[in-house]
């Protein structure tokens, strides 16, 4: 089974806006990023976004930004989850901010402050719109649904952004682009012992600085990154076959019983034993 850690952008509106209207299976949605901004708008029930190390609770119609190229996963309890999927390419909106590249947006609702509040309502309900559209059918629909998107975007940048200095972000996108030649190897080669220096000499640099580079521009550590890929396939195996769990672990890289059952427990809320049961 081929897992992807890098989601493929699909066909978008000449402004570069993709509105999906989803129904996503309950369980793990595996780690993955996009090279574009996205919106999240659950629709019913309510799920968790793992991201830079910590877990993020989504309640249903409120919505969520993730920045492009931050990894992230998603866990949904329930048996399925529906929810708006937006994705924005910066770089398609140049000409209307042409330094839009330089915002960086943060907008989670457990963290939405009492000023930001009345701004972030607004934008909720923006987005509830785009339900009322989808429903409609009619020729004019994706002009609107842009237009709505924009206006989202226009209120994120306002009231939930800040901006990166100029020369600074142009060595950060370098940086990235660097840290990123590097994440199809890791997915190549997630089963073997990896070390810091392996990946350090894929990419001609130091191990401490890659250290401080892949953690400057993914928000967590490379050795959480590799567990959070490991995990996945684990997870993936857990469920879709019967091979043991000690195999399962050893085949996905694992060599350490005890720190292997901590961190799937800690991402999943259960041990590998528990999980196949709930599947059963």
């Amino acid at each position: 089974m081929n897992h992807s850690y890098y989601e493929q952008p699909q066909k978008s509106s000449p402004l570069g806006i993709r509105i999906l209207y989803q129904t996503l299976p309950g369980g793990f949605n595996p780690l993955h990023w996009h090279e574009t901004l996205e919106f999240l708008y659950p629709l019913n029930g309510d799920a968790e976004l793992l991201m830079e190390g910590a877990k993020y609770h989504l309640p249903r119609k409120n919505l969520t930004v993730i920045e492009s190229r931050q990894a992230h996963s998603m866990l949904i309890p329930g048996e399925q989850a529906m929810n708006i999927c937006v994705h924005v390419s910066k770089d398609k909106l140049k000409s209307y901010l042409p330094d839009i590249h330089l915002y960086q947006i943060r907008c989670m609702p457990d963290e939405i402050s009492d000023e930001q509040f009345p701004f972030y309502y607004e934008i909720c309900q923006l987005m509830s719109q785009l339900t009322k559209l989808y429903l409609l059918e009619t020729p004019e629909v994706p002009l609107e649904s842009d237009g709505i998107i924009l206006q989202v975007l226009a209120r994120l940048l306002r009231y939930f952004s800040v901006r990166l200095e100029g020369e600074a972000s142009d060595s950060s996108q370098l940086l990235t682009e660097r840290i990123h030649q590097i994440l199809p190897w890791v997915e190549e080669h997630y089963s073997e012992s990896i070390s810091l220096t392996d990946v350090a000499e894929q990419l001609s640099i130091s191990r401490e600085y890659f250290c401080r580079l892949f953690h400057q521009n993914m928000g967590i550590t490379f050795q959480q990154y590799l567990t959070g890929i490991r995990l996945n396939h684990v997870y993936q195996d857990l469920v879709h076959t019967d091979t043991p769990i000690a195999e399962v672990m050893e085949m996905n890289g694992f060599t350490n019983q005890k720190r292997f059952n901590a961190s799937f427990k800690n991402l999943y809320g259960c041990t590998p034993s528990e999980l196949r049961k709930q599947e059963s």
